[in-house]
């Protein structure tokens, strides 16, 4: 019944407006809680773009939506879904999207083929970040596929990669790959992003009809709508790198958190280096460039440190002895084990709700020294204790038996880190 009302609707449209299409690409930015739905209610969803003759196709498409709500009015979605492409200039998919488009709000892109657009492929370009070109490695079966780790790509085993791929490239600066394929030395991103407020944009580029019925690449539909939507994707863990990360030692731990937490935690220091609005850190330029560029951040820098031991035996007074012990999971959840002062100290981060901030839990054990964990008060930062003496910029534990405390680095705005 929902299909046949949704066709209905793109029937009746019947011009295309190109000028919103180069003002939608340049609305990167905007607010998406001004536009968005509640958090509670799930995004409404419109599909475009699948030819008449192609039923079984918007079928399988509209069963990968099936947990969103779908809507026939394109301008009264939250969010559309274009399959392929919206259809050439004059076709009513062409003119429902041009009026979806008018205001920026996130769009999700399955396998977009450029004859299927009204602006062709500079159109296809401006609007989703890459260049379309021919066939990926002719001839070649890609011998590497990689996933870099990103909630949206959580859970399907292996990107999917069915040939022929096409060859994407001249990605622009806010693009972040989260999966591409290599044969030899070509590689051609098979899952990208653009991340910028209410004008999110998700291509599941190698999604073509030989493999819309797969379950894992259906899941992978509807995470690409929980991520665009600004939700957290249901079931994403949180994702640990060892790396190179900027403003940190070699060896730093980026802990991504599906909430929308970045966390640079240095075991050199002891302590967290910064905090960032995002859930993705890209390891791509380390191994793009000669000389091993830092990973990329998806978001910007909200909480940051200084460069010192973080731990003390008092409050202001020399560095205490540390040691860093290695670090587990539990749960799919980080532990990091630290020697500090002789004593054991295990620390269990975590997102707080709705990705406001983090949570640092700490397990200490028992021992004579004191630990003092600096505090590093800034505006907009709202920085609570428990379980552990608050003293100027230091949070104490100073019992000699094994105790716990938390301190918690919330953004004070009380805005979502997305």
């Amino acid at each position: 019944m929902r299909l046949r009302r949704m066709n209905r609707h793109l029937a009746r449209a019947r011009q295309f407006l190109a000028a919103a299409v180069l003002a939608a690409a340049l609305g990167w930015g905007s607010s998406f809680a001004a536009d968005g739905p509640a958090p509670s209610a799930p995004p409404r969803v419109a599909v475009l773009g699948a030819p008449a003759e192609s039923k079984a196709e918007l079928t399988a498409v509209a069963a990968a939506l099936a947990p969103f709500t779908l809507v026939s009015d394109a301008e009264a979605a939250d969010l559309v879904v274009v399959w392929r492409g919206p259809g050439p200039q004059g076709s009513a998919d062409a003119s429902a999207f041009a009026r979806f488009l008018a205001r920026p709000r996130p769009l999700v892109v399955l396998g977009a083929e450029s004859t299927t657009w009204p602006g062709g492929a500079a159109e296809v370009t401006t609007l989703l970040g890459a260049s379309p070109g021919g066939r990926f490695a002719p001839g070649a079966a890609p011998t590497v596929l990689s996933d870099y780790g990103h909630p949206l790509t959580s859970g399907p085993a292996e990107p999917p990669a069915p040939q022929p791929l096409r060859l994407w490239s001249g990605l622009t600066a806010d693009t972040f790959v989260l999966q591409e394929a290599t044969a030899g030395e070509a590689t051609t991103p098979l899952v990208w992003i653009r991340k910028g407020g209410a004008s999110r944009v998700v291509h599941l580029a190698a999604v073509t009809p030989a493999i819309l019925h797969e379950a894992g690449v259906r899941r992978l539909i509807a995470q690409a709508v929980w991520w665009a939507a600004g939700r957290t994707v249901p079931g994403a863990t949180p994702h640990l790198q060892r790396t190179v990360l900027p403003d940190a030692h070699p060896g730093s731990f980026a802990l991504t958190f599906p909430e929308g937490v970045g966390v640079c935690l240095d075991p050199v220091r002891g302590g967290i280096n910064y905090l960032w609005a995002g859930e993705f850190a890209d390891p791509r330029p380390r191994w793009l460039t000669k000389q091993g560029a830092p990973a990329r951040l998806d978001g910007p820098v909200w909480y940051r440190e200084p460069a010192e031991p973080a731990w003390r035996t008092s409050p202001g007074g020399p560095a205490a002895a540390w040691r860093f012990r290695g670090h587990s999971t539990r749960a799919g959840m980080p532990d990091f084990h630290y020697e500090v002062a002789g004593r054991t100290v295990t620390e269990h981060p975590g997102a707080t709700p709705a990705g406001r901030g983090l949570e640092r839990r700490f397990t200490v054990g028992p021992g004579a020294a004191p630990l003092w964990l600096r505090l590093v008060p800034q505006p907009e930062v709202l920085i609570e204790v428990t379980g552990a003496r608050r003293e100027a910029e230091h949070a104490g534990f100073t019992g000699q038996a094994a105790g716990e405390f938390t301190v918690r680095l919330l953004r004070a705005s009380r805005e979502a880190t997305r």
